[in-house]
C-alpha cells in the first residue's frame, strides 16, 4: 500500500491518467485541489475521482472559484 499526493492537474487529462497507471486500489492518491480551469477535461477527471474510492480530493482555489461563480 502506497500513498501518492498530486494537484494543479488544471483540466489535463492525460496528467491525471499518467498518475493513476501507478495507482493500484490497495493504494490512496490524494488531489491537493485544481482539478478544473485551463485544460478540457477537468468535468471529467471529476467524474473519475468521485468514481474511486481510493482517491481523496480536497477543494483549490479554481474549484472555490467555480463554485463562487454558480452560488451568486
Amino acid at each position: 500500500m502506497a500513498v501518492y499526493v498530486m494537484s494543479d492537474v488544471h483540466g489535463l487529462k492525460d496528467r491525471y491518467d499518467r498518475m493513476m497507471e501507478n495507482i493500484h486500489e490497495e493504494d490512496t492518491l490524494y488531489i491537493l485541489g485544481d482539478v478544473i480551469d485551463r485544460g478540457p477535461d477537468g468535468i471529467v477527471i471529476l467524474q473519475d475521482v468521485m468514481q474511486r474510492s481510493n482517491v481523496k480530493m480536497l477543494m483549490g482555489n479554481h474549484e472555490y472559484m467555480m463554485l463562487q461563480y454558480y452560488q451568486a
